[in-house]
């Protein structure tokens, strides 16, 4: 830097001799500052903060000589030739700024500020030096001290001090108070006592924030040296702030996503309601008659003085059940089983029973019981060579003539008939208000020596006529519901043949309970229809590309009272949805609790906390801003030795005097009130991704949902020619006339017995801890995991079963869908409102502007850094699909309300409204949103990535195309304003988006295309859009992106219109060295580091230097600025 800057500062061009002031004198004459009339408040920190630029005169530091300069120098003057030539550099320094108490010893409430390192023999610092929020903390009998410090010589860490000054803190902040816009301090140094240090004052007050409510701001402060070295360095500031939205948006839209999916549990309880009706498949019995369903138990326990048969092969010419009636058991062999018939010293008694059970209901009561068809209950174990046989303990297994035991009871699937206690059956029927008719049979018979599969030989029967126990029925006590009624007899009854001969006797026990309730099925017509969610058909339901979720809409069948789905997805299907509106609670609770403590703030190693996954990570608002320099009316230091009795306190405030001097009430505070001559904001978070929901993402899940909608309506409609009668997945009628009979097992009494876990008294008010949602949802995932296998058992046509599984997956999946969407949608709308506000800040007295979005909307550009390879392409795929979703949302400006309200669109349904409270009616109709989307991976991933031909290249070629086309749109409207008319260069406003198109069309897929990232940024803001920076935290990437932004930005280093003068999409726009210097200060000095430290506990960013490496070059942070590999993989923040 041109030493001769320090006169740009207001310091006198001829060497002054400082004031030299005896420590044991009292004071030299204190600065007579002018006051300027009395200005406004400031504005946040204004008053509570001070920034200064830092600047050396007349210090003239040595040069730096180097090792073998010296050692030449030395051999040349001891061979006694001529001197070597000076080639000597200029010195590396920088000055640290400490504040310490009287003695001098360091205050632990102030960390120690340093500028920049600048090679320079009177350098001029560009980082400012800035006190905010500790100046409340600071005593005002501190000291203020400089230290020019070498940092190429020998000392502590290489460096070396080589000048001094000190400075009251009350002194200080006196002269700003005051208005001072410079202050001089002598410098103490071994080379020279001409020296001068400036402190120059930055007079600028942050960005108000009228709609945007903010915490925690930093204020930082560059001087841009200009490019004409006559004129004053360029004064820039740096903001941050954290915002409310970042809790306030995710307890608006996370409280109407639970809304939805209420709606849609609502909708899919009754479902699950219905089909436990309609399959009689209840938890017990109380359930049952809850359901308005009686209650009937047979227990066959045992039989006696059973007559052998003759002839074991003769064949009944009507048998009980055809062949194909009993299902053998998937596991028929026991112990000991399976073996031959002994031959030696066994006498066989060709008996080999087992029990079927039948029931019988009459239309009306004394009909003929054989009017209607009889129905199979269940078949018991049979019990071989016992003519007294006990059921249900297989003594004798071994004996079975064909080798093939049956020990294993069997249920009927057309009544769904279930055992208990082994040996029970169980099975419900619809209540008939307490009427009962018909009858219950026990057939007793031998099953076949030669084949199990063969017709049985019928042994005898009882027939119990349920119409003659109706006067033993009492009240049942009990019940769960009012004035049932039951019986239950336990007895012998006698087995006779057709023919009325008595071959046996029969224990059986037998109990009817009769329930009061009525049977009805829930309408789910109205369920969906009258709920105000209207279950699936809310917006986030949709496909985020809305012509192809039209498409899909348009053939999806309506909600039908005639849709059944299986019993086991249904139980699944309902616990799963429960558990995410549990969660969604869990985060709404933690939502509340944020937006009262004021924890606004999520940092990137919260990533993956599942009840704050909602909230956008790392969400700050940005801002730089230009300003001109306020007038200097600060004296320059005199020669002339002041008038002693005229002083009250020296001008360094550092003779001793334990006087502290009050500020004068009366003086007027100096205006902080500096217009800034440009202001650019950017909004930074991480990637709208839901970290903590294992699974494919939403652009997978979408693509799922398409194909296997499709699936279904190829199969569909190719069984429209065929029919199966009346039939419905696992209830209704069944396709085959005679009841099939399948095996009991230990998975069927389980799932009997946990069917009905699902609360919807839970659903409303139970917190979930972590531990238990862990385990909700592993149970839920193992249960689904289970539904597909128990379908097998269901041996009915397998193209209807395959449809159903089908209708099953898609409603599987679109669940799957919307819940992930809601965490992803909720940080990007979050990132939306947060940028629109603080669009909506800075232009509120624009007409033109916000007449230009009330016309045609408010474009958002979205700037992706994340890799399309490994684990960052399903979060490339989240955010696709939660950004394009935000073309369903609109602003509206009311100044009716005092809170940010989100609301559906009542006109389609189709979106949400967020309405904006505002001060004063703006007199603007809604705005509708048109978000963008331009990716490019830009770390080692992507490089690997596109040296592998990753799939996920071809993805960021798609989204950065498909945005182009939507920007493509926007702008044709945009021509059509009045801004657009009113453009100094119409040729430049109609050409605005071809350096953009020559790139995106000439993307290469084996390079990172970088530059189409700077020319989509540059349209967003020249279309008055808002700007979004992310990638996977938001604090490493995103930092590099945006300080060479910034640094674009301030040198107006904008790429021209003419696309034949364009380069290629992987070539990089021409960065001057003084933008990538300005760059690295920023991402040194500025706050992005700051961020960094907010985060990882370091100032540092997340590279070592293999991976600084990979990045491209325009993006390579500071080496100083990393860490090392050792701590960059023991220390990850994700």
């Amino acid at each position: 830097m041109n030493d001769e800057i320090f006169s740009l500062f207001g310091a006198p061009p001829a060497p002054v001799r400082p004031v030299e002031v005896a420590r044991h004198e009292k004071a030299v004459q204190a600065l007579t500052i002018t006051p300027p009339p009395p200005p406004p408040e400031p504005v946040g920190p204004g008053k509570s903060s001070i920034t200064f630029f830092l600047s050396c005169s007349d210090l003239h530091l040595p040069a730096v000589h180097t090792t073998a300069q010296t050692m030449l120098r030395g051999a040349m003057s001891v061979l006694g030739g001529a001197s070597t030539p000076k080639s000597s550099k200029p010195p590396e320094c920088m000055i640290q700024v400490d504040v310490k108490n009287p003695h001098r010893g360091p205050l632990v409430v102030v960390e120690s500020l340093t500028t920049e390192k600048l090679r320079s023999r009177n350098p001029a610092f560009t980082v400012g030096i800035h006190f905010s929020t500790v100046m409340s903390s600071i005593p005002l009998d501190s000291i203020v001290c400089f230290q020019v410090i070498m940092t190429e010589e020998s000392g502590s860490q290489g460096k070396k001090p080589v000048a001094s000054a000190e400075l009251a803190w009350s002194h200080l902040k006196q002269n700003y108070d005051h208005g001072a816009s410079v202050v001089y301090l002598p410098l103490q140094s071994p080379y020279t006592d001409a020296g001068v240090l400036t402190l120059r004052f930055a007079r600028t007050a942050p960005v108000r924030h009228p709609l945007l409510a903010t915490q925690n701001e930093v204020v930082l402060g560059y001087a841009f040296p200009n490019a004409n070295p006559s004129m004053l360095p360029t004064l820039v500031t740096e903001e941050m702030a954290e915002v409310e939205p970042s809790v306030q948006l995710p307890l608006v839209f996370l409280r109407q996503c639970r809304r939805e999916l209420e709606g849609a549990y609502h909708l899919w309880r009754v479902r699950y309601n219905n089909a436990k009706k309609r399959l009689k498949h209840f938890a017990d019995a109380d359930e049952a008659m809850q359901s308005g369903c009686d209650v009937f138990r047979v227990t066959v326990l045992q039989a006696r003085n059973l007559q052998p048969i003759k002839s074991m092969r003769k064949v009944p010419s009507k048998p009980l059940l055809s062949p194909k009636a009993f299902k053998k058991p998937a596991s028929a062999s026991v112990e000991g089983g399976g073996g031959r018939i002994p031959s030696d010293g066994f006498n066989s008694v060709g008996v080999h029973p087992f029990a079927v059970v039948l029931f019988n209901e009459t239309p009306a009561p004394h009909a003929n019981i054989n009017s209607t068809p009889w129905q199979v209950v269940g078949k018991t174990n049979t019990e071989y060579e016992s003519t007294a046989p006990t059921w249900g303990v297989n003594a004798q297994a071994a004996l079975c003539p064909h080798g093939a035991p049956s020990t294993v009871y069997f249920v009927s699937t057309h009544l769904h008939t279930k055992v208990e206690r082994q040996t029970q059956f169980v099975w419900y029927r619809p209540s008939r208000r307490q009427e009962i008719s018909g009858a219950v049979q026990i057939d007793v018979c031998s099953e076949n020596e030669i084949d199990s599969h063969q017709p049985p030989i019928a042994l005898g029967s009882v027939t119990l006529t349920l119409e003659e126990m109706r006067p033993l029925f009492a009240p049942d006590t009990n019940a769960v519901v009012p004035n049932a009624v039951s019986f239950r007899s336990a007895n012998w009854f006698p087995l006779k043949t057709k023919h009325g001969d008595v071959v046996g006797e029969v224990q059986c026990e037998i109990e009817v309970r009769l329930t009061s309730a009525t049977f009805s099925f829930e309408s789910e017509r109205e369920t969906h229809f009258q709920k105000k969610g209207k279950a699936d058909e809310t917006p986030l339901f949709r496909l985020a590309t809305q012509a192809m979720d039209r498409a899909l809409r348009d053939t999806m069948h309506a909600p039908s009272d005639d849709d059944t789905y299986s019993i086991q997805f249904l139980h699944a299907h309902v616990k799963e949805l429960g558990s995410h509106v549990k969660e969604l609670d869990a985060m709404i609770r933690k939502a509340e609790a944020r937006t009262v403590s004021k924890s606004w703030f999520k940092g990137s190693t919260d990533k993956k906390k599942r009840d704050i996954q909602a909230f956008a990570t790392n969400l700050h608002v940005s801002y730089l801003r230009k300003f001109n320099w306020p007038a200097s009316n600060s004296p320059r230091p005199s020669l002339k030795q002041p008038n002693k009795q005229s002083s009250q306190f020296d001008l360094l405030g550092l003779n001793g005097n334990p006087h502290v001097p009050e500020p004068d009430v009366e003086a007027p505070f100096p205006t902080n009130d500096n217009p800034a001559i440009a202001t650019y904001a950017t909004v930074t978070c991480g990637a709208p991704t839901a970290h903590a929901i294992p699974g494919e993402g939403l652009m997978e899940l979408e693509d799922k949902l398409v194909k296997t909608h499709k699936d279904i309506s190829l199969m569909a409609n190719g069984m429209k020619n065929l029919h199966h009668g009346r039939v419905m997945v696992e209830g209704g009628n069944v396709l085959v006339e005679r009841p099939l009979l399948v095996p009991v097992t230990e998975n069927d009494a389980a799932f009997a017995t946990d069917v009905d876990e699902v609360d919807d008294g839970a659903i409303a008010s139970e917190p979930m801890s972590e531990n238990r949602r862990k385990s909700t949802t592993a149970a839920a995932r193992k249960d689904k995991k289970g539904i597909f296998n128990k379908l097998g058992r269901q041996s009915i046509v397998g193209q209807i079963v395959s449809l159903g599984h089908l209708r099953e997956r898609f409603e599987s999946i679109k669940y799957q869908y919307y819940f992930r969407k809601s965490v992803c949608v909720s940080q990007s709308v979050t990132a939306l409102v947060t940028t629109f506000l603080t669009m909506l800040e800075l232009h509120l007295d624009d007409p033109s502007t916000l007449e230009q979005w009330s016309q045609i909307g408010f474009v958002i550009g979205w700037e992706s850094l994340i890799s399309s390879q490994g684990k960052e392409w399903r979060m490339l795929s989240d955010a696709w699909v939660a950004i394009k979703c935000l073309e369903r949302f609109s602003f509206q400006l009311d100044h009716t309300i005092s809170n940010l309200v989100l609301e559906e669109r009542s006109v389609d349904h189709e979106g949400y409204i967020i309405r904006i409270p505002t001060k004063e009616d703006m007199r603007l109709g809604p705005i509708a949103v048109t978000p963008v989307v331009f990716t490019q991976g830009i770390n080692e991933m992507q490089s690997l990535a596109n040296m592998v031909g990753s799939s996920g290249v071809e993805l960021q070629s798609t989204i950065n195309n498909a945005s182009f086309k939507s920007l493509q749109t926007y702008h044709a409207k945009y021509l059509k304003t009045t801004n657009a008319a009113v453009e100094l260069d119409s040729t430049a406003a109609h050409l605005l988006l071809d350096p953009l198109m020559a790139v995106v069309q000439s993307e290469n897929a084996a390079a990172k295309n970088t530059r189409i990232l700077l020319e989509a940024a540059d349209v967003v803001r020249r279309l008055r859009g808002g700007r979004v920076t992310y990638c996977k935290s938001g604090k490493d990437r995103t930092a590099m992106s945006v300080t060479l932004e910034q640094a674009r930005l301030l040198f107006k280093r904008v790429s021209g219109v003419n696309p034949l003068h364009l380069m290629g999409a992987t070539e990089q726009l021409s960065i001057g060295p003084e933008e990538l210097q300005a760059a690295n200060l920023m991402r040194e000095f500025g706050i992005r580091i700051k961020i960094a430290k907010k985060n990882v506990g370091r100032y540092k960013y997340s590279f070592n230097a293999i991976q600084r490496k990979m990045l491209p070059d325009i993006y390579r942070p500071p080496v100083s600025t990393i860490q090392d590999i050792v701590t960059s993989v023991t220390a990850r923040d994700s």
